[in-house]
């Protein structure tokens, strides 16, 4: 049979009425689908009673037979469990290494430059001499690179990590000076690294406990507003600690709140005693680095490979300080760098109780910084961070595993807490590094820095150090104009970031962390104190429901008022959920007994309880009154139908939408049958739609509802409707299922022969 154009179709359809309306073809692509779904109406009780649950087997032979299978060693599943533990044995053999190893190459070359001056200058902010942040730089990625799945973050030393390390250390160190028990021959700066290693490992243990308890999802309590306005303050105290280096005074450190404030009050009155070489040759080193950084900024786009500076200026640092004699001049230089690799220690359980809290904060910043950077860039890469892995375990947990370790095997060789460096992991992408062997390349680097050229840096000067610092912190304070995006955005999320700023620059970092993360979590139950309970209507015949206030074709059914709460229904807003339905149950009431006296003034009867209406007969009502309203008299009410004004008064049955309630709570059920109770005491029918397994259970097994059982609680806000219409005796005729038995829904309208099938 030939296809017809679209211009016969038309044709054929004016000069034969009786076909139909023509629909261009792409408006019939859109149009022509429909559902036609002819079932019962179903509340729970009904629907259970057709589709039971599954029973949960509780056969104790049944769980023992599962054990035992899945305790059952096979080849297959160990090879499975030992790549996931290590996944290097994976990916290793598949690694293209024409494709790959010259660029991994490059980028580590480039990535392990800059590693060398970022571990001794972040040595020094942690308040430990610069050779065990090159050390810190080697070991952990080595370990990450066997254990972790991201291809592209550069484990090692970071500014705000190193200052939470260096503020730690000092507490600890203060505290044990205190009590005497340090003896006077004891080697301070080994005794730094021993608090250090020992801080280490505790963090990496408690990555092992977050992995195996898989509670790594702690980490979606830090929001990205949340962690950006912590680095921001924390940039604000690494700014402030470098004073001493950059000016060649003598400051003590100070922790705690107001420690940033304390810093600076003995600041001031030390300047006349500013070394004149150290200031001058940090003001070189400063502008040396803003000046190539900003440049290179500014060309990014431009050149693939970028300049190392910092390693230049630390070579050239090293360079004048050794031929001008710089410790002639009482400038601070790094001084001895032993060679050769640290021997291998226990580190010391004595400082335990001392830094238990700030290994714990540690262990949680540090593993977010560096979740959510290898998130970035797998996603930038199109790969997955855990992908191609067996899941014998969480698959969250997996980089958890894989950090801890990290910290618990490196902590052995004097290495203190690491994670992600950000101007690095970009380093390394820019470069063109493709897998984790550009870190291995990276760290052989500056392996070899100190296993042979470590005495060239002696005497490199750490004003130097400090300026590579100061100026790293470009991007943290250029975060400060993050107020004014959120501001537009989300004035919430903004408040966050401030709060957070605020009390982290005045408090302290563990207690602007702490601030910071409470101050979000109350915003979270802030947002939902006061939850949209929007008012449901129906659009037309089709069964489906919408906000009244936002679609103007969305009708509020006769008699029936649909209200959707849209958050949980908890502690938290139950008093705001049960004001607001209880005053839309009062004010109905009011209404009507408003409405039948003055119906009984004009003359005119009205029964809110018997002038219901099916769903089909809500166009025509409509219609109707659209045009009897320009007919009618004042006096009189339209019969034919019901206005918008008229259906919120009168009133008979509420509708609770529950499909965006996740969970209740014992306070919401005590709420919940309270509303109940007052609803029957205004003669207000109550039923729940949509509510979700979870719920259901707390209501039933709680005992605490008892207005309200399964006859009740229907599987959507259509079959609700239905069944109240249904309830009419004039109307509808509507059969339940009684004995397991499937009848067709049937709605007979008035003076109609015509069955609408739904």
């Amino acid at each position: 049979m030939a296809q017809l154009s679209s211009s016969q179709l038309r044709q054929r359809t004016q000069d034969d009425p009786s076909r139909g309306e023509f629909i261009e073809p792409f408006q019939q692509h859109h149009a022509n689908p429909k559902l036609m779904l002819n079932r019962p109406i179903y509340n729970e009780r009904t629907f259970k009673d057709i589709f039971p649950e599954k029973s949960p087997s509780t056969n104790s032979k049944t769980s023992i037979r599962k054990l035992i299978k899945f305790k059952g060693l096979k080849v297959e599943s160990l090879k499975k469990f030992v790549f996931h533990a290590v996944p290097i044995l994976y990916w290793l053999p598949k690694y293209n290494i024409k494709s790959y190893l010259l660029e991994d190459c490059i980028s580590g070359f480039t990535v392990g430059i800059l590693r060398i001056p970022h571990g001794m200058a972040h040595a020094v902010l942690a308040t430990l001499s610069p050779v065990y942040g090159l050390y810190t730089n080697i070991f952990p990625q080595l370990i990450y690179t066997f254990f972790g799945t991201s291809r592209h973050i550069s484990i090692g030393t970071m500014a705000v990590i190193s200052i939470m390390v260096g503020d730690a250390i000092e507490k600890a160190y203060q505290e044990i000076h205190k009590e005497g028990s340090l003896p006077p021959t004891v080697d301070a700066k080994l005794e730094r690294a021993k608090i250090a290693s020992s801080l280490s490992i505790m963090v990496g243990l408690i990555q092992f406990v977050m992995c195996f308890l898989q509670v790594g999802v702690i980490t979606n309590y830090l929001p990205e507003p949340l962690v950006r306005g912590f680095t921001t303050g924390a940039a604000c105290h690494v700014f402030a600690s470098q004073f001493n280096h950059l000016f060649g005074i003598d400051l003590e450190r100070y922790t705690g709140p107001f420690s940033l404030i304390k810093s600076y009050q003995p600041f001031f009155p030390q300047l006349r005693s500013t070394n004149p070489t150290t200031l001058i040759v940090s003001l070189v080193a400063l502008i040396t680095l803003v000046v190539v950084k900003e440049v290179q900024d500014h060309f990014k786009d431009r050149f693939k490979w970028q300049l190392p500076i910092e390693m230049f200026v630390v070579a050239f640092g090293a360079v004048a300080s050794y031929f001008l004699k710089f410790e002639d001049k009482k400038v601070v230089t790094v001084g001895e760098i032993p060679s050769g690799l640290p021997p291998i220690h226990i580190p010391s359980i004595t400082y335990a109780s001392i830094l238990l809290t700030d290994a714990i904060i540690l262990s949680i910043v540090s593993y977010a910084l560096v979740i959510s950077l290898a998130n970035i860039f797998a996603k930038k890469h199109k790969y997955e961070v855990y992908a191609n892995q067996a899941s014998l375990l969480h698959p969250c947990n997996r980089e958890l595993f894989a950090f801890g370790a990290s910290h618990v095997l490196s902590s052995l060789l004097y290495c203190y807490p690491t994670t992600s460096s950000l101007s690095r992991t970009l380093v390394k992408d820019i470069a063109g590094g493709k897998s984790m062997i550009a870190g291995v390349v990276s760290t052989l680097l500056v392996l070899l820095v100190v296993l042979v050229l470590g005495r060239f840096l002696e005497p490199l000067p750490v004003c130097c150090l400090a300026a590579i610092i100061v100026v790293a912190l470009r991007g943290m304070f250029r975060q400060l104009l993050d107020i004014k995006v959120l501001w537009r955005y989300s004035k919430i999320d903004m408040t966050i970031w401030l709060v957070t700023v605020v009390s982290t620059i005045l408090l302290g970092l563990d207690f602007g962390l702490a601030i910071g993360v409470g101050f979000s979590v109350f915003t979270v139950v802030l947002r939902s104190q006061r939850p949209n309970c929007t008012t449901l209507g129906q659009f037309g015949e089709t069964g489906l429901y919408g906000d009244v206030k936002m679609y103007e074709d969305a009708k509020q059914i006769p008699g029936i008022r649909i209200v959707r709460i849209q958050s949980p229904f908890y502690f938290a807003n139950a008093a705001f959920i049960k004001n607001t339905l209880k005053m839309d149950g009062r004010k109905s009431e009011e209404m009507v007994n408003k409405e039948e006296n003055n119906g009984e003034e004009d003359g005119v009867v009205v029964s809110n309880h018997n002038n219901r209406y099916t769903t089909f007969e809500l166009e025509a009502l409509q219609s109707n009154h659209t045009a009897s309203g320009n007919h009618a008299s004042n006096n009189h009410r339209s019969v034919d139908g019901p206005s918008q004004h008229e259906i919120q008064k009168s009133v008979h049955s509420i509708i609770l939408d529950f499909s965006a309630v996740s969970f209740v709570d014992t306070v919401a059920l005590n709420t919940l049958e309270t509303i109940a109770e007052d609803y029957t005491s205004y003669n207000i029918k109550l039923c729940l739609a949509e509510c979700r397994g979870t719920v259901q259970e707390m209501i039933f097994k709680s005992g605490l509802v008892k207005s309200i059982d399964l006859d009740q609680i229907f599987l959507s806000v259509h079959d609700a409707v239905l069944y109240i219409l249904s309830q009419d005796q004039a109307t509808p005729e509507v059969h339940l299922l009684e004995n397991r038995e499937i009848e067709t829904v049937s709605l007979r309208v008035e003076d109609s022969n015509a069955e609408a099938v739904c």
